[in-house]
């Protein structure tokens, strides 16, 4: 066996020290995590708008469809043969159309007049 230093009370508190600043930076990037990836994404968003709210569209398209689906799994084999199936996306078009329409206008007014008022455009 090799002879080994002695550890003495000085290596105790340099290991407690550094024990400590870790734990510090540990904490603060787990507090900053959640604020970097929301900043990630808005600067998808302000890079891709269109993209993102399609995504969007999509993704609530998808969700309702699984949802639906996983619903009607549960449902009696006699009311599912009663019931006839509308056309789901027929119903949320008429249901979400009118609600996103204003929001979709003045999100591309302000998306072309910042276009328009660009420096570059001057």
């Amino acid at each position: 066996m090799k002879n080994r230093k002695q550890i003495t009370e000085e290596d105790l508190l340099v290991t407690e020290a550094l024990i400590a600043e870790s734990y510090g930076r540990l904490k603060k990037s787990v507090v900053q995590t959640p604020h970097r990836a929301l900043g990630s994404v808005g600067g998808t968003i302000r890079k891709h708008p269109f993209a993102a709210a399609a995504a969007a569209v999509a993704g609530g398209i998808g969700a309702y469809m699984i949802a639906t689906r996983m619903a009607s799994h549960h449902a009696d084999a006699r009311q599912k043969k009663e019931q006839r199936s509308p056309d789901l996306i027929k119903e949320m078009l008429v249901i979400f159309l009118p609600m996103a329409a204003p929001h979709i206008a003045m999100f591309i007014q302000k998306y072309l007049g910042s276009l328009m008022h660009s420096p570059k455009n001057k």
